[in-house]
């Protein structure tokens, strides 16, 4: 039974460790202004995070006639962050609070093809946004945030998939507590 009792002890002292050491935080919730939705961004490493979202997503496109069409979509997406500069932030005094820092990541969407404002239509019912992404993210006092992402993706929401860039722009609040 000391056996035991001393192997968990050391187990969760090892977990309280981990935590403490990392420099992104454990957990985040944010909502966005700019394109309304809601996120929460787990802590996964030192410096990596797993962020799921529950947005509504504007998509635009333009055809070879010149015609340019818009439309709003209802999305959930998740995606694996890791951030690239966080050490160096922390070894100059920089801000790190609410994940302040540069990051690449694996960005997947899954959008309901039924639009909510807009006049695009797709053949198939569900479609799917995979982009490598470039982005940044800062969070001031009282939870204010921005962030920007930019990079390659392609979409499927005709039979046919499209190579195409990612653009994102984000203004919002994060809500509850941050470690520094």
């Amino acid at each position: 039974m000391k056996k035991c009792a001393f192997l968990f002890s050391v187990f969760c002292f090892s977990i309280l460790n981990a935590q403490i050491n990392k420099n992104v935080e454990l957990g985040l919730f944010k909502v966005n202004a700019l394109t309304p939705g809601v996120s929460y961004e787990l802590g996964a490493g030192k410096n990596s995070t797993f962020n799921f979202e529950v947005s509504v997503i504007p998509i635009a496109r333009a055809d070879s006639g010149g015609d340019f069409d818009w439309v709003l979509f209802p999305a959930l997406g998740a995606e694996f962050r890791y951030f690239t500069n966080m050490n160096r932030r922390v070894q100059k005094g920089k801000n790190i609070s609410g994940n302040s820092g540069n990051y690449v990541s694996f960005l997947n969407q899954v959008f309901v093809t039924t639009p909510i404002i807009g006049n695009i239509e797709y053949d198939e019912p569900v479609a799917y946004l995979g982009a490598f992404v470039y982005g940044l993210q800062r969070t001031y006092g009282k939870g204010f945030y921005f962030g920007a992402a930019v990079g390659p993706a392609f979409f499927t929401g005709d039979n046919d998939p499209t190579a195409t860039l990612y653009l994102d722009a984000r203004l919002g609040w994060v809500i509850g507590g941050r470690k520094r």
